[in-house]
């Protein structure tokens, strides 16, 4: 199954290299960390947490038919404050299903975590007929496996994407591999993909002669391109330093396609230090638009937007080199999820403006994917609170976008979702001037909205972390 030091890859890896790691003036960065400011805006408290499942009404108001009460919690193991239950991303399925991607910690007995993917009915049941009981996990060989972004085919198959950090070698650090995992839809690995289901791929070696195996790479997310899998992510080839945002694809049986890009790979490298590659969505062209993060001058990070072409060459209708940076006038911003409306014709991204982990706000893109109509600010939730937006997705009959994240109103974060025109406007007939919050952990630091989908029926599901009460 791709064990430690194994690489299920048949081609020549890519000729393409990325940074060889040239001084960072942030922080060091051994590609395991999310870079930039910490995730929920205040320092983690629990020691144990639980994913939350909640669904509104079209209105803004708590669907309480869902789950209990509105609210369907689902417990993946017994935490640490080093190892706990996280979630990444979830999807739906043509049933209304919802697949969440994360992480719980593995057994009593070990400290590391495993990859989990579980799945619940339409109403926020868990759905007992996935997995073994309802949750699918994998862990190779103890090394504590990092869930990030999944989605679900056209064809019920589920991709789950992240990486692989692999044992200390020479030195001081480990590196990460590209991890991919193709399931059927009881949750099974589906054999017909890399080796047994699972893709542990090392594109590129390190530049040290003496510690060959130490490159690094991350697939923050795998989207899903005419039967092929497109990558987004970060990496490097030297042992420490700067990382480059990274995108390869696979082929439908795990294989990496040597005429993505360049020899293998589209790369983007900035003057500045790291760029980060977090989110991605296939057009109907299949195009594929990337969103994350770029630093185009030494401590200052913008928000990024990419455009390749189908066969991973930069679009240059899309801008000069392909690629947009955006300065909404603070030292850390980023996009994190991107989406694609029903009808194609609207990609929409949401991120955050940060001047710290604890004074920031929400951030928004919404463009046309045929002209250069955008809008790109940043739009607070709070005129006090810290605030940040970190999924998005669109009402499947309209045009009309839903970002998710949490608000900080006294030091307690809270559930949030906000519903906008294409414009950048709030629709404010939803919920309470356009936003719907839900306290779902009285006193919590952690409670932050990691995902959001909208079902069939209109309703909106969110879904994060809260500390477990």
């Amino acid at each position: 199954m791709g064990g430690c030091g194994d690489d299920d890859d048949e081609t020549v890896p890519p000729t393409n290299t990325p940074d060889a790691g040239t001084g960072d003036a942030g922080t060091g960065d051994a590609g395991t960390g999310d870079g930039g400011t910490g995730d929920a805006g205040t320092p983690p408290t629990a020691d144990d947490t639980d994913l939350a499942v909640v669904r509104f009404n079209t209105d803004g108001t708590l669907d309480t038919a869902f789950g209990t009460n509105g609210i369907a919690k689902v417990d993946l193991s017994t935490g640490t404050a080093n190892a706990r239950d996280t979630l990444w991303s979830m999807d739906k399925d043509a049933s209304n299903r919802l697949v969440l991607f994360g992480n719980r910690k593995a057994d009593p007995n070990r400290s590391d975590l495993d990859y989990a993917v579980a799945r619940l009915t339409a109403d926020g049941t868990l759905d007992t007929t996935f997995g073994t009981n309802g949750i699918y996990s994998l862990n190779i060989s103890n090394l504590s496996e990092q869930a990030r972004h999944g989605l679900v085919q056209p064809d019920g198959k589920i991709i789950a994407s992240g990486y692989l950090p692999q044992p200390t070698g020479v030195g001081a650090q480990s590196s990460n591999r590209i991890l991919l995992q193709r399931l059927d839809d009881a949750g099974k690995l589906d054999p017909t993909f890399g080796s047994k289901g699972v893709v542990n791929s090392a594109p590129f070696k390190s530049s040290d002669p003496d510690n060959v195996e130490w490159g690094l790479v991350e697939a923050y997310a795998a989207g899903y391109q005419s039967g092929s899998y497109v990558t987004t992510g970060y990496g490097r080839v030297a042992p420490s330093g700067t990382v480059d945002l990274l995108s390869f694809r696979y082929t439908s049986d795990g294989k990496l396609d040597s005429t993505w890009g360049t020899n293998g790979v589209y790369l983007l490298n900035l003057t500045g230090a790291d760029d980060r590659g977090r989110d991605l969505t296939v057009l109907r062209d299949n195009r594929v638009f990337m969103v994350g993060s770029a630093t185009p001058a030494t401590s200052n990070i913008d928000a990024l937007a990419v455009m390749l072409q189908s066969n991973g060459q930069p679009d240059t209708s899309f801008a000069a080199e392909g690629y947009k940076t955006y300065d909404f006038g603070r030292g850390d911003e980023a996009f994190f999820d991107v989406a694609l409306s029903p009808d194609g014709a609207w990609v929409a991204a949401a991120g955050y403006s940060a001047v710290s982990a604890t004074d920031s706000d929400a951030a928004l893109l919404v463009r046309s994917t045929t002209s250069d109509t955008e809008f790109a600010g940043v739009v607070p939730l709070s005129e006090t609170g810290n605030n940040r937006f970190w999924a998005i997705a669109f009402n499947p009959a309209s045009t009309q976008v839903y970002a998710a994240g949490f608000i900080n109103e006294g030091g307690d974060n809270h559930f949030a979702v906000a519903r906008y025109n294409t414009n950048g406007t709030l629709d404010t007939t939803f919920g309470t001037n356009g936003i719907a919050k839900l306290n779902v952990v009285a006193a919590g630091t952690l409670e932050t909205a990691r995902s959001v989908v909208v079902q069939s029926d209109g309703k909106i599901v969110v879904a994060g972390i809260i500390e477990k009460r």
